[in-house]
């Protein structure tokens, strides 16, 4: 049995952490221990324990939004300190860090334990493999990089050519069979809807990059045409520093007259449910978004798509054929094809039941699970292999 660490940097829920806590509720536990590592209590805690997974909290560790001063170096010291103690006592063999930043204290840490340390980037942008200095720094403490799209792996090498040996591309994956399972909920009346009422929205943590911003203002045009649409921001702000921008998309809202359409329901624990009653799923982004959960879990349920050309996306949704592309930060271009799919929904059905295939086809739970594991195994043999050549 192989005993494998993880690290997050946070315990609150976004995509990278509902994506690794699917790999740790699939992972064949008769042949991997998961352990899990967080900074804090949190939601991500609650759901780890209720899977069986054994949880240490390390209160010293920088959390996400956090970054590395000079000042917080006794707190990276203590951090990796226990980091190693907890990989000895409990007889870690890998180390996978959900990203980057973790994987600068678990990288190190599994370095000075000398056991396998991966890093799991699911970032593009905003990811510390876009400098050189930082890419080199993490390519030491890997040995092996996961990248969620052919872009990520792309961005990160276009940077760092050295570490094509280390990367590779393993898709996100959804759970088929709990899509099928999820019985479809009256949401609508809950939320004060009329059957009639044309309804679309978007799934996401509130942040510029998301841009939600782009969907209020194409929600304005779509309103001259569907006066009763309802528009459901499905998310809420990840990080302090971004309640501004929250507090800025409702005085857009304000200024151009749709209060009334625009339903912010913060964080949901019920998200399926309200995918479910969409008839257009809309995904703004304007940053190079690398996998986005959303629109996966989307296409698993059929929903007719239509999503921002950028970062993977294109890698989940071909155009006109399982969904809608558009370019990032075209409000009218986007608003004219909701209203287009709205008039048409035998074409908006079609594209719904390509996407759905789609998953079936390329992202489904069990691939991703197969994927990882695959790596855990052939890192292990190399690690073996290499020891016996030394002993040699």
């Amino acid at each position: 049995m192989i005993s494998i660490l993880y690290i997050s940097n946070t315990a609150k829920m976004s995509g990278a952490e509902f994506s690794l806590l699917s790999l740790l509720k699939g992972i064949n536990r008769k042949q991997f221990r998961p352990v899990l590592l967080l900074p804090e209590e949190g939601l991500f805690a609650e759901r780890a324990r209720e899977l069986g997974i054994e949880l240490h909290i390390i209160p010293s560790m920088i959390r996400f939004g956090e970054a590395y001063f000079l000042s917080s170096l006794p707190r990276v010291l203590k951090t990796i300190k226990q980091i190693v103690k907890i990989i000895q006592r409990q007889q870690i063999q890998i180390v996978h860090a959900n990203s980057p930043r973790a994987a600068y204290i678990g990288g190190l840490a599994g370095r000075l334990a000398g056991v396998i340390t991966l890093t799991h980037v699911r970032d593009i942008d905003q990811s510390p493999f876009s400098s050189l200095t930082k890419s080199r720094i993490l390519g030491f403490l890997s040995d092996k990089i996961i990248t969620v799209s052919k872009a990520t792996a792309d961005a990160i090498l276009k940077v760092n050519p050295s570490l094509r040996s280390k990367t590779e591309v393993v898709y996100n994956g959804i759970d088929i069979g709990e899509i099928e399972l999820k019985p479809k909920k009256e949401i609508r009346s809950r939320l004060g809807i009329p059957p009639a009422v044309k309804l679309i929205g978007s799934v996401g943590i509130i942040h510029p990059a998301k841009g939600q911003d782009i969907l209020i203002r194409a929600a304005a045009r779509i309103k001259a045409v569907f006066p009763f649409i309802k528009v459901l921001l499905i998310g809420e702000v990840f990080h302090p520093d971004d309640a501004g921008y929250k507090i800025k998309l409702e005085k857009l809202a304000a200024e151009l007259g749709i209060i009334e359409n625009i339903v912010f329901t913060g964080f949901r624990n019920d998200v399926f449910d309200l995918i479910q009653v969409l008839d257009i799923f809309v995904h703004p982004a304007i940053f190079q978004d690398p996998l986005p959960r959303t629109l996966l879990e989307a296409a698993a349920f059929g929903k007719t798509i239509v999503a921002t050309k950028t970062g993977g996306i294109p890698e989940i949704i071909d155009n006109n054929i399982s969904g809608i592309l558009v370019a990032p930060g075209d409000v009218d271009t986007l608003a004219e094809v909701v209203i287009s799919l709205l008039q048409n929904p035998y074409e908006a059905e079609r594209l719904g039941l390509a996407a759905r295939k789609k998953i079936e086809r390329s992202f489904s739970i069990q691939q991703h699970i197969a994927a990882v594991t695959a790596i855990y195994q052939s890192l292990g043999m190399a690690k073996k292999t290499s020891r016996k050549n030394y002993m040699i």
